[in-house]
């Protein structure tokens, strides 16, 4: 299915976090997911009310894609969940915060174990967070290798 939305990473001035994912090639599945949906596609380009308090993206890389059998019926309800309408700091993330995904889909809570930060979306099995984050525009975005399905 060919995406309506384009993003020009080699723009001018200060990047948005759209011009940053573009170029994250871990995640390309991710992203195609994320192209497919016109809310979504509006947090990461810095156009959205919803994400008026920045955004945080737990981004899944291409091997959580990978690992599932097959993609979930709602793929847009299954990328909200890694969406979050606020911008959270690693140091929020080990003094174990718990926040709402985006449209209140999912809760996720913060905690560290063993030097390593993981999340928890609701009751489903925890998901190392990897990275420091990485930011532009009004968002931040860290690694996950797992789905939140």
């Amino acid at each position: 299915m060919a995406s309506p939305y384009m993003f020009d990473s080699d723009a001018q001035g200060k990047p948005q976090l759209s011009d940053v994912l573009a170029k994250e090639k871990s995640a390309s599945i991710a992203m195609d997911a994320i192209l497919r949906s016109e809310a979504l596609v509006r947090a990461i380009s810095g156009d959205s009310a919803d994400f008026a308090q920045g955004l945080t993206l737990l981004l899944p890389t291409n091997r959580a894609f990978q690992s599932l059998d097959e993609i979930p019926d709602d793929l847009e309800l299954t990328m909200k969940r890694h969406f979050v309408p606020q911008v959270i700091t690693p140091q929020q993330m080990e003094d174990g915060i718990s926040v709402y995904a985006y449209g209140r889909v999912a809760r996720l809570r913060f905690k560290v174990s063993q030097g390593k930060t993981f999340v928890q979306a609701d009751k489903r099995a925890p998901v190392e967070v990897r990275g420091a984050g990485t930011h532009a525009g009004s968002g931040t975005y860290f690694l996950v290798d797992q789905l939140f399905v």
